[in-house]
Formats: C-alpha cells, sequence, structure tokens
C-alpha cells in the first residue's frame, strides 16, 4: 500500500486562490508519481464556496484527518509565472506541530518524501 501524504501550505495568508491552484498542482505532481496518495486539504476551498463554514471547521476537520496520514509535506506556496511565494501560515505550521505530537514524519520537499516512499515499499 501506498503511504497517504498530507500536504500543509498556506491558505489565508496571501491570496487563497493560488495557494489552492499550488496545492492542486503539488496533489498531481505526488499522485503521478505511483508512489504516494496525496490529501490536499485545500481542495475544502471550492467546498467552501458553496458552503462555507467557520476556520475552526476547517482546523479541526484538519487535524482529524491527520490521524490517518503516513507523512506530511510542508511547503510555501509558489507560482513561478507570478513570482509568488508565502511561507508563512499558522494553520500549515500548527499541522506540522501536531503531525509531530502524534508521531508522523514531517518533510519540506518533495524529493525527501519521493525517497521516504520509496523506502518504504
Amino acid at each position: 500500500m501506498k503511504p497517504f501524504v498530507y500536504i500543509a501550505s498556506p491558505y489565508t495568508k496571501g491570496d487563497p486562490a493560488i495557494n489552492t491552484h499550488f496545492q492542486c498542482r503539488i496533489f498531481d505532481q505526488l499522485l503521478s508519481s505511483g508512489l504516494v496518495y496525496p490529501y490536499a486539504p485545500l481542495h475544502s476551498h471550492f467546498q467552501h464556496t458553496i458552503y462555507p463554514r467557520g476556520y475552526r471547521d476547517w482546523i479541526d476537520y484538519d487535524i482529524a484527518i491527520l490521524h490517518k496520514m503516513d507523512a506530511c509535506l510542508r511547503l510555501a506556496a509558489t507560482h513561478e509565472r507570478l513570482g509568488y511565494e508565502v511561507d508563512e501560515s499558522s494553520g500549515a505550521d500548527g499541522e506540522v506541530a501536531y503531525c509531530r505530537t502524534i508521531g508522523v514524519p514531517v518533510f519540506h520537499s518533495v524529493d525527501d518524501v519521493y525517497d521516504w516512499a520509496r523506502k518504504q515499499q
């Protein structure tokens, strides 16, 4: 079974649409690798546009999901063409801190996730 990897990156700092686009791109990259099953919590951006919820609801949901994950990938949101980069995120930093308390390994690059995933197989 391939490991499940939670993508932690900014949402509310900077531009939420660009941040969501970034996470969807990383999701696609990870899924296409065939090495892991990614989880993109910012897919909830689309749910939120139709059925808005409070920030705490989304954080609580994400924390519950973290218990199901095998690893966490913490990245800054980037968009090369726009020269955009946002790293600051209290939500993503909180998710990383929580992962560490429950023993879920945290990585800071896609290549490190790939190396780890290959060792898991």
